[in-house]
């Protein structure tokens, strides 16, 4: 039997095994079920970006070129985005990549694989056994296949498996996770979430009760991301409604995950607050404490220093079965998005493209006591305050770290701008993805 290893972007699990799809040998071996939620690490990833990464870069095509997702099967590393050229590590070899490739996640080497995806990828996820990958997000058709904004990849055999029909009209697939025996799906469609057999993609009737209904004002109806805990028994849902199920929640609620699935007691008025006119909806990520104690949530907005206002923080909440919740702390960056979260043992860490952490009193400045960090950073799931760690990601093209995922080989970033991380003679080109090793002590 295979074994598996707890890391990932919103817990998800690298898959040690064997995968084809013209990436490695045939052979294919039965893994055990990912973990659900949190990364267990055991020192800080450094702040220098390994060299062998492909880069995805800007061309004629894609003005903004970057990686929304990435997800490792075995050894096989799968990038998924808004892109149409790719690069090598040394920029010496031009590949021609719709929308999502695969590369080596120790050399860094493309593989051959090069479905043409017509539209971004914003999720992935893999099947317990490795074997297949569902892919989601605002395409139409998959390698010649016309499919519904979400598919399942057969990566033995290099075919999309016909048998898998998504009965979900979405504008986008926005959130993929497969918990037990259910596929989650959420995005821009009528009550943002479904779960669906994994085998064909029927509907199954197990979250019809915790639909989602209404909107932010200027945005459609969505569950723009979720995550579990680790014992799979409760789910943060984060996007644009005003209920789920009969229960009024916006931008934020919890759900219990049992035999049926119900709307939690759990909810904040602080969710009610508005920020910008323009970023109504405003909650962008959510992740799980490895030992399922909390949840952190990061947001966009705009700045609103000395208000209550939950705009472009990071904030930590209690998953207790009660009301009228409050942040356990608030880090506010003061006026600039987070995008990612990943919550470990040891921090907090976040992407976007802000500029600042600590920063209460800054509205797009740096205000007094906030510290640098440029586009990641990381803080103490204690105090909530800064830590030191500060790799730096450059921030020019104003779109930011979409995805935090960690590996045992460290953390990877996927990111729309062109540097990463500081090197012996200042920071260093790794366009749209990279990775920060993880140290001598990793588990």
């Amino acid at each position: 039997m295979g074994s598996w290893t707890q890391v990932g972007h919103r817990a998800r699990a690298v898959l040690v095994g064997v995968v084809s799809v013209a990436l490695a040998a045939t052979s294919w071996v039965w893994l055990q079920a990912p973990a659900l939620a949190g990364s267990a690490i055991a020192s800080m990833p450094q702040t220098n970006a390994v060299d062998t990464t492909p880069r995805v870069v800007d061309d004629a095509r894609v003005r903004e070129a970057g990686v929304f997702e990435l997800h490792q099967v075995g050894p096989t590393m799968f990038a998924g985005g808004r892109f149409h050229t790719v690069l090598n590590a040394t920029r010496t070899v031009t590949y021609h990549r719709w929308n999502l490739f695969s590369f080596n996640a120790t050399s860094g080497s493309l593989t051959s694989w090069a479905p043409v995806v017509n539209g971004g990828v914003y999720a992935m996820e893999s099947s317990h056994d490795g074997r297949y990958l569902y892919v989601g997000g605002s395409f139409s058709t998959f390698a010649g296949v016309p499919v519904n904004g979400l598919v399942k990849f057969d990566l033995k055999r290099g075919k999309v498996d016909k048998r898998f029909h998504s009965p979900v009209a979405a504008g986008r697939i926005s959130d993929l996770q497969i918990v037990g025996s259910r596929l989650f799906v959420s995005g821009n469609f009528p009550g943002g979430i479904v779960a669906l057999d994994p085998a064909k993609g029927t509907r199954r009737k197990y979250l019809s009760a915790v639909k989602v209904t209404g909107a932010e004002p200027g945005y459609s109806t969505r569950v723009y991301r979720f995550a579990v805990n680790p014992a799979g028994t409760r789910m943060v849902v984060i996007g644009s409604f005003t209920a789920v199920g009969k229960s009024p929640r916006r931008q934020a609620a919890m759900i219990r995950l049992g035999s049926t699935a119900s709307v939690s007691p759990w909810f904040s008025t602080r969710w009610n607050e508005t920020c910008s006119p323009t970023r109504m909806w405003y909650t962008r990520d959510v992740d799980w404490a490895p030992d399922g104690s909390y949840f952190a949530i990061v947001t966009t907005g705009a700045a609103f220093p000395r208000t209550a206002k939950l705009c472009d923080t990071i904030t930590r909440w209690n998953p207790v079965e009660t009301g009228n919740q409050q942040p356990v702390w608030i880090n506010r960056s003061g006026g600039d998005t987070f995008h990612s979260v990943a919550v470990t043992n040891l921090a907090v860490f976040a992407g976007g493209h802000f500029r600042w952490l600590d920063n209460p009193l800054g509205s797009d400045t740096k205000g007094p006591g906030a510290v640098d960090r440029l586009g990641l950073g990381a803080v103490s799931p204690t105090t909530g305050r800064a830590l030191s760690w500060n790799p730096t990601k450059s921030v020019e093209g104003g779109l930011g770290a979409f995805d935090l995922y960690f590996t045992t080989r460290g953390l990877w970033v996927g990111h729309f701008e062109r540097y990463l991380g500081t090197g012996p003679h200042g920071r260093e080109l790794h366009e749209g993805l990279g990775l920060l090793p993880s140290g001598p002590r990793w588990n």
